[in-house]
């Protein structure tokens, strides 16, 4: 469920860091709604479920200076190897 602001509601996000170094990719989500069995690590980005990667590929567009963006169904970058992910529906 949304809320009014164009957050989702706070049990609706998962947090992805690549590592620069091997490009594996640690997911943890947080939620009612969100499956656990999208948290865990992935050896890289393109293992990570459909919906993660098509989210990565629009914040990995936006830029580094803080405070960053927030992109409404979408998520944040919160620098260059970690970003919020808002789980779809959110």
């Amino acid at each position: 469920m949304s809320h009014g602001n164009g957050l989702p509601h706070e049990d609706n996000i998962c947090r992805v860091y690549i590592s620069p170094r091997t490009k594996a990719a640690h997911v943890s989500c947080i939620g009612i709604e969100v499956d656990s069995v999208d948290s865990g690590e992935y050896a890289s980005v393109d293992d990570l479920p459909l919906w993660v990667q098509q989210k990565l590929a629009l914040l990995m567009m936006t830029g580094l200076t803080t405070p960053t963006a927030m992109i409404h169904g979408v998520g944040r970058r919160i620098d260059a190897d970690v970003f919020w992910v808002f789980r779809e529906g959110c």
